[in-house]
């Protein structure tokens, strides 16, 4: 599965205007230490205000970008990410500054309002009662997969457009997936990074004490398949990730649990196990020789057909199915038969039938 390049909106474009204000502002709010200063623009940008007028020191306007920079990175991960513009404007007396913000979002309060009703009314639709964390993530991951198309055109940035129009890029993929995830009381992070040499967003679950990556934009096959659900990239450790994502790990926690291999030996005594593990694909086979064997078994059980999640990772597909098909001749078999769907990180469903 080939993914579209991603387009990705990151935060605010902050911009140190020029202009200088024509008269104090009427309303100003006081910030004396930088820390205040960061604390109000933060809350404006969490209450979506679009004007704040704040009251600092020549010398904190001279550093002005920093502060906006720290204000963004303490801010609701929501908020953060639909941050559009700021633009500022000020005037100067003696040692004094009163500056004035006009701020534009990707989500206006109205839409982002929206987004959480429309993020609650799904939950009670999906998730029903006795549900395991790990069950919530899958209809989470399952129901944005299948809501959103990814946006070719790169111009929608946000849930809101997701929503409402029924596609969006990987921002709006990972907006919804926190949104929906914190209601539904699971951890989750968004991180930053780079797949395919182009910016780009993910979440990050933490279930049972571990974490994991969550790419619900690249479990997306494009061009859009109807309600069709990869899960290639779906709570994943770093090391699988970094096949073809790239980010800063300073201050990101670690994933490097195997989600499938702890999930399966939950799955030797627990039936919702299993079925949750069937429904992500089974486990993982990561070596032709694993592969043969889960092929041969087949055979030897005389079932009709196969599904398995292979890892070529580097391998060549042919190369590995090419030595399975040369066993499958040796078991006498009519007929064997095979198709398979690969990602970027050499993730593949390969789906056997077999006629005797």
């Amino acid at each position: 599965m080939k993914k579209k390049r991603i387009a990705l909106y990151l935060a605010a474009t902050l911009v140190g205007s020029s202009a200088v204000l024509s008269a104090a502002p009427h309303v100003v709010m006081a910030a004396s230490s930088d820390a205040s200063v960061v604390s109000s623009i933060t809350s404006a940008f969490e209450q979506k205000k679009t004007t704040l007028t704040v009251k600092m020191t020549s010398s904190q306007l001279s550093r002005i970008n920093d502060l906006l920079d720290s204000a963004s990175a303490n801010a609701d991960p929501y908020a953060r990410y639909t941050l559009n513009r700021v633009d500022t404007e000020y005037s100067v007396r003696g040692s004094n500054a009163t500056v004035r913000f006009t701020i534009s979002y990707l989500e206006n309060k109205q839409q982002a309002d929206y987004v959480t009703a429309q993020a609650k009314a799904t939950l009670k639709t999906i998730i029903k009662a006795g549900m395991s964390q790990e069950e919530k993530v899958k209809v989470i991951h399952d129901y944005i997969v299948k809501k959103f198309a990814y946006d070719d055109s790169m111009t929608r940035y946000s849930a809101y457009e997701g929503l409402t129009t029924g596609t969006t890029v990987c921002q709006g993929y990972t907006l919804l997936g926190y949104r929906m995830l914190t209601l539904a009381g699971i951890e989750n992070r968004m991180v930053e990074g780079v797949a395919g040499g182009q910016a780009h967003i993910w979440n990050k679950v933490k279930l049972d004490g571990n974490w994991y990556n969550l790419d619900m934009t690249w479990d997306d096959p494009t061009p859009d398949r109807k309600n069709e659900v990869s899960y290639s990239y779906y709570l994943v450790t770093d090391k699988l990730l970094a096949r073809d994502h790239t980010w800063t790990r300073k201050n990101i926690p670690a994933a490097t649990a195997d989600y499938r291999t702890l999930l399966a030996k939950k799955a030797t005594t627990s039936a919702k196990h299993r079925n949750l593990l069937a429904a992500i694909g089974g486990e993982i086979t990561a070596s032709t020789a694993t592969l043969k064997q889960k092929v041969l078994s087949s055979i030897a059980n005389g079932k009709t057909e196969l599904t398995v999640q292979h890892d070529f990772n580097t391998a060549s597909p042919k190369t590995v199915l090419d030595q399975v098909m040369k066993a499958c001749k040796e078991t006498g078999i009519q007929n064997v038969r095979y198709g398979y769907q690969i990602a970027d990180n050499g993730m593949a469903i390969i789906k056997f039938a077999f006629d005797y």
